[in-house]
């Protein structure tokens, strides 16, 4: 039998053979699974801002939202308390989207889907902290991390306007989540349509500061993934 010496030890090379036979497999594997998160983010912006607002819509965007969330999490190696503990904010989440109750109880569930999408960059940041190349992956999971800051803004903007009592938009004397949706992304990308502004100071503030965060998330983060496509990094030398 052929043996490989690794480290001092010797590995029988079917061991060899089978590592190098799994490599690409996983790595397809996890490419898939970012666009998978990608595609369900867009989903769930979309339906927020075409969907009539009620039960219906607001379930459905919970559940696509949450459903970004498990599937950053179906790797192997995640652990599975951290798996039941997501998968329990995600139903809490869903439930409080049906329950519809008053303002109080509106800007509650915002704020913890908020904190639950809040995740996903956290996922994506750990996962790929230590891959030395820039490659399609980093592209997606910064792509997904670019749509969280509009989706988080857009529930932090409605829970302001359901706890605060005061009207959110000068325009709008009710709103619903897809006006908050739409303006939140349109807040995003800077493309200031003026159909919607926001009429209180903390609104207004959290508008400046979102338009700042898309703007620099741009021309850093994305900027420099797509410059270094498939360009190798130096590793972090060791203290």
């Amino acid at each position: 039998m052929v043996h490989h010496v690794v480290r001092g030890g010797r590995v029988p090379d079917e061991w060899v053979s089978v590592r190098v036979a799994v490599g690409p497999r996983f790595r397809l594997s996890e490419g898939s699974r970012y666009g998978a998160v990608l595609i369900l983010l867009v989903c769930g912006v979309m339906s927020a801002i075409i969907s009539s607002p009620g039960l219906p819509s607001a379930l459905l965007t919970a559940g696509l939202q949450g459903a970004a969330v498990l599937v950053a999490l179906s790797r192997p190696a995640t652990s599975n308390v951290l798996r039941i503990l997501l998968a329990g904010a995600v139903l809490t989440s869903v439930v409080l989207a049906a329950i519809q109750g008053g303002s109080v109880m509106r800007g509650v569930s915002d704020l913890i889907s908020a904190g639950l999408i809040l995740t996903l960059p956290l996922i994506i940041v750990v996962r790929f902290r230590r891959n030395l190349h820039v490659n399609v992956q980093s592209v997606l999971g910064a792509v997904c991390i670019y749509l969280v800051i509009g989706i988080v803004y857009a529930n932090v903007d409605s829970a302001l306007g359901h706890l605060d009592g005061q009207r959110f938009f000068a325009e709008a004397p009710g709103v619903t989540s897809s006006q908050f949706m739409y303006f939140s992304m349109v807040t995003l990308s800077t493309v200031g349509y003026g159909d919607l502004t926001p009429e209180t100071p903390g609104g207004r503030a959290l508008a400046v500061s979102e338009a700042l965060m898309g703007q620099l998330y741009l021309v850093t983060v994305i900027a420099l993934l797509v410059s270094n496509f498939g360009r190798a990094r130096q590793p972090l030398s060791p203290r």
